[in-house]
């Protein structure tokens, strides 16, 4: 998302709603970003998607039915809508998908690394993937999305279910992915954000995005890591300060970048990050990641999520962001 607060700037969100409970808490993490965002005037785009299996949708309880679900969500967009509206000059759009797909379909291709078009470099996925990454591309764009770690059913790989498992690898969007176990910081309350610095460019822009995204009362702390601090890390260092400077302002919130060892026997860079959102009792860790094999030119390329960002996607007790570069929708 750019980072300007131009008046006519849209912003789109989306949240990926199954019926389940941390799916409701994802809707809820959403609207506390929106309303930081809508003082800056412009509009926010708000969809809440659901994938529907007409074939298995009547054999689920009502309140899992799909139209039940959306429904339920109209009512909450009235309370989301009030709550924008109460304060801030920015205008809030809002609209539900029902995305319907065969579940009882073959596995379907969704995405190929752009520099080899082979069988071999092809990503299928179930056809709820397929469906949903296909709907999100071409009806809503979104620049953020939103999604429980597990809904009401499939696999778990890690700590995510299968579904969002996909999602976060093969969005080309930054996603934010909702713990069930961990509570959502209420939009009055501050919020404390971890983000990992390192000195590639997808750092730095999650290092961006955050305080465009941070409150006033938020906290946050950037995280660097290495085996031996040196130049290499003041270096970083010094480039996040750059990105703060240029971001600050009366709004600005509180943040500051530290070193962390990597010591041998304790484990990755990854579980330490994990370990510093723990120590830290961080609502959100945030990582940078690349996407679509560096540098996509479209949306039909593979998403390639870096194998720190999926480590601690998976495996923190922490809600996580994964800021991805944006992509053309051509």
């Amino acid at each position: 998302m750019s980072t300007s607060s131009s008046n006519n700037r849209t912003r789109r969100w989306l949240v990926m709603v199954d019926g389940s409970a941390v799916s409701g808490k994802a809707f809820d993490a959403c609207c506390s970003f929106i309303n930081v965002q809508h003082t800056k005037g412009g509009i926010d785009d708000l969809t809440v998607m659901h994938g529907v299996d007409p074939k298995s949708d009547a054999e689920k309880p009502f309140h899992l039915r799909g139209a039940r679900i959306l429904s339920s969500y109209e009512s909450n967009f009235i309370k989301a809508k009030r709550n924008y509206d109460a304060s801030g000059k920015g205008h809030m759009e809002t609209r539900v998908i029902s995305q319907t797909f065969d579940g009882s379909g073959p596995q379907i291709p969704v995405a190929q690394l752009e520099w080899a078009r082979g069988a071999g470099t092809t990503e299928v996925a179930p056809p709820i993937i397929a469906s949903l990454l296909e709907a999100t591309s071409k009806q809503v764009h979104p620049d953020f999305v939103f999604m429980g770690s597990f809904g009401t059913g499939g696999k778990k790989v890690g700590a995510n279910g299968s579904v969002t498992d996909y999602l976060i690898r093969l969005l080309n969007s930054t996603v934010c992915v909702i713990k069930h176990w961990r509570p959502v910081p209420k939009p009055e309350e501050p919020a404390t954000f971890v983000v990992a610095v390192d000195d590639s460019p997808a750092s730095l822009k999650s290092l961006e995005q955050i305080l465009v995204l941070a409150k006033k009362s938020d906290k946050i702390v950037g995280v660097t890591v290495s085996r031996h601090k040196g130049p290499k890390d003041d270096k970083i260092i010094e480039e996040a300060s750059k990105v703060i400077s240029a971001h600050s302002g009366v709004d600005s919130p509180h943040i500051n970048v530290s070193w962390k060892p990597l010591v041998e026997g304790s484990g990755t860079a990854a579980e330490v990050l994990i370990n510093a959102g723990e120590e830290l009792e961080a609502d959100y860790l945030v990582i940078g990641s690349v996407n679509t094999a560096h540098g996509a030119k479209n949306r039909d390329n593979i998403c390639i999520l870096g194998s720190t960002a999926l480590y601690v996607c998976s495996h923190s007790k922490c809600h996580t962001i994964i800021v991805k570069p944006p992509v053309n929708d051509d």
